[in-house]
């Protein structure tokens, strides 16, 4: 089943803004406010303007339930069917109600079950290029602050690296090596380094291999309709790992849900706390 989540969110995208744009329109149709349809409207673009949000105010993080989005929806469904009016009332259910609940419990939802990553394990050697092609080889003597991230299309990652971006003086103070690691091509990976231009080694992970075998690959992670793009259909699940000179984890964030990533600070407390 969680193959098929790739063809939830632009789909949904394009049928939600159709939905909220034919019932504003069918209103100034027939030249009167509609309780149902304002009841659809309202079980529909919440969920519709918290995705579009994602992209414009880039949050690394957010609420793991969004009980908002879920209650709203409601309210709207029941007004829709309050005020009774076909297709207002069932499309305030299919394209509202149901999509939210389907968005916050189970598209979120990352299953991490076939992960090796374990705290006080070896992290092993990762077969990883930068952006030019040239093999990866970590600095001796140095800590490693691994982030996978899904690509340059998820706004939560894009959010993450800011974070860790702003934050890799300190990081670097404390003897980290930083390696941003995507399964997408070397051109997005250069279009990244070029955008946060600072001391991080951008890597990328040619078919996945390092994913695979730490157990953190992602089988059809990114949307469907972005392969015009140049991204293929496998991504990685997010996930952060902290390893000291000899390559034992000191820490691993594996996020159960894609919306929920680490606080920065707790990197630095990780460090600090290890001396």
């Amino acid at each position: 089943m969680a193959r098929f989540k790739r063809y939830f969110p632009v789909p949904y995208l394009i049928l939600g803004s159709l939905a909220v744009g034919y019932g504003v329109w069918e209103q100034v149709r027939v030249g009167r406010v509609s309780l149902a349809w304002m009841g659809a409207i309202l079980a529909i673009a919440p969920l519709l303007i918290f995705m579009m949000s994602l992209v414009v105010i880039r949050r690394a993080r957010t609420w793991r339930n969004e009980y908002p989005i879920l209650i709203a929806s409601a309210l709207g469904t029941g007004l829709a069917f309050l005020y009774y009016e076909s297709p207002a009332s069932w499309l305030a259910v299919g394209i509202g109600l149901v999509p939210a609940f389907v968005y916050v419990y189970w598209y979120s939802i990352l299953d991490r079950s076939g992960s090796s990553i374990q705290v006080g394990g070896k992290l092993p050697e990762l077969d990883l290029v930068d952006a030019e092609g040239r093999a990866v080889v970590p600095t001796p003597g140095k800590h490693g602050l691994y982030m996978f991230i899904r690509g340059n299309w998820c706004p939560l990652c894009m959010a993450q690296v800011k974070e860790i971006s702003a934050q890799y003086r300190e990081l670097e103070a404390r003897g980290v090596e930083m390696f941003l690691i995507s399964p997408q091509s070397e051109k997005h990976t250069k279009a990244l380094a070029a955008r946060f231009d600072v001391p991080i080694r951008f890597c990328v992970d040619v078919g996945n291999r390092a994913a695979r075998k730490l157990g953190i690959e992602h089988i059809g992670g990114v949307p469907f309709m972005m392969e015009p793009l140049g991204y293929q259909p496998e991504s990685v699940l997010p996930t952060v790992v902290i390893v000291d000179p000899e390559r034992t984890i000191l820490f691993a964030d594996l996020t159960d849900n894609y919306r929920i990533r680490p606080e920065p600070s707790t990197f630095l407390a990780v460090l600090d706390a290890r001396g």
